[in-house]
């Protein structure tokens, strides 16, 4: 995975993240993260899930890749929903939702958690960052700084305090950064537009809206490698197809948009074969880009290689390195998807447990596992990729700690690996 190894990244990864997770609710992706350089030796591989627990705090899992085996669990604050590494990769942040915070600490070197509060009413849902610097945390509720709007809070890492927070558009659920501490794009559903903010001079250089040739309903967003380009989809009216727009850099206009399925929900750029991965929860389908020849003056502006059919309800998609296959979680039919990365036909349908309801899938650098977090179950289910089989599902901390017996598990709901 790169800058934050799986958006763009990532990110990625079918709705709106600003679901409320209750006991029965279910966490959808939006934006895929995309992770950095570890700072860890990279002869050690590991796999970071974020859980969150209707019952209380949240929780930050440890997985040692080797093993499969949970070398560090510790507990984050109110509604933990999102998690992202600084460039470095060294530090791992996690927002909070339901107590306005943003949890840190450094999961493979150990060290204190350090809780960084926001104001009261952010309701931080998503965090970016591309530089080893700074981390952006996106603010979902108003607060005293953006009474009528969300907002992006900025977070110096070295003194792990927020330094800012500047105004973005209302009901923020997503957003995106171009690598190199460069500038964050921000879905705003409740106004239909995209903000355009700049870390440099923290400010918005612009905002996409209807005008500018943004189609209705944004669901997620993805960078282009290269950062000439910021992908969106829309999922317009819900029942016919929706769109993927094309925005070039340096302007908030439109360049281009293609046809996608029903209800896109997710964009996940894939960094070894330089592919867009969309995923179609309507139609079922997972719809393959070319992104190494985008040019908003052909038309199509961006090739399509190919569509998927797998399961019901895609929510997310990774790639594995070695650049063979795909994985798409199924939300709906609780399975996930096994695609050739050449033919784009499914090879295998692997099911979990009833009701588990996959939300996110994450392969690790050296393409031997996968990476599952179910809300549903509370499990994380590890697959063996040489013959596509759970090797072993890693159940989530209780929601009540303590508990011995028929105890409700924490939802995982994002993993990152590095």
């Amino acid at each position: 995975m790169i800058p934050f190894r799986r958006t763009g990244f990532i990110l990625s990864i079918a709705f709106v993240l600003l679901l409320e997770l209750g006991c029965g609710d279910q966490y959808r992706p939006v934006a895929n993260p995309i992770i950095g350089p570890g700072g860890q030796p990279q002869t050690s591989h590991f796999a970071y899930v974020v859980t969150n627990n209707p019952a209380g705090n949240g929780s930050s899992i440890v997985i040692d890749v080797s093993g499969d085996t949970t070398t560090s669990l510790q507990t984050m604050g109110l509604g933990s929903i999102y998690e992202a590494t600084n460039n470095s990769g060294g530090l791992l942040f996690i927002a909070n939702r339901d107590n306005d915070s943003v949890s840190e600490y450094s999961p493979v070197f150990g060290g204190n958690i350090t809780t960084i509060n926001l104001l009261t009413g952010s309701r931080p849902v998503a965090v970016t960052s591309t530089s080893a610097s700074f981390a952006y945390v996106l603010n979902s509720g108003s607060n005293s700084a953006c009474p009528n709007t969300g907002s992006i809070s900025t977070i110096s890492t070295t003194t792990l305090a927020v330094t800012s927070t500047v105004c973005v558009g209302v009901n923020p659920t997503s957003m995106v950064q171009l690598p190199g501490n460069a500038e964050i794009y921000v879905i705003n559903q409740g106004d239909n537009s995209v903000t355009i903010f700049v870390p440099s001079s923290q400010g918005v250089a612009g905002t996409v809206t209807t005008a500018s040739g943004l189609g209705q309903n944004p669901t997620a967003l993805a960078a282009s490698l290269d950062g000439s380009f910021v992908f969106i989809t829309t999922a317009g009216d819900g029942i016919n197809p929706g769109t993927l727009d094309i925005l070039p850099r340096y302007t908030s206009t439109v360049g281009a948009s293609v046809a996608l399925g029903v209800k896109p929900n997710s964009a996940i750029m894939d960094p070894y074969l330089n592919r867009l991965y969309v995923t179609n929860g309507g139609s079922n389908t997972v719809s393959v880009f070319d992104a190494s020849n985008v040019n908003v003056s052909n038309s199509p502006a961006i090739s399509l290689l190919g569509t998927a059919n797998v399961g019901t309800d895609p929510v997310n998609v990774t790639p594995l390195p070695n650049g063979t296959q795909f994985y798409v979680a199924d939300s709906g039919s609780d399975d996930v998807s096994v695609v050739s990365a050449s033919s784009f036909s499914t090879l295998k349908t692997i099911p979990l447990a009833s009701g588990a309801a996959p939300v996110w899938v994450a392969s690790e650098p050296t393409s031997t596992k996968v990476y599952v977090a179910n809300p549903g179950t509370g499990t994380i289910s590890v697959i063996q990729t040489v013959n596509n089989t759970i090797a072993v599902n890693i159940s989530a901390p209780t929601q009540v700690s303590g508990c011995s017996s028929s105890c409700a598990l924490q939802q995982p709901v994002m993993i990152v690996t590095q």
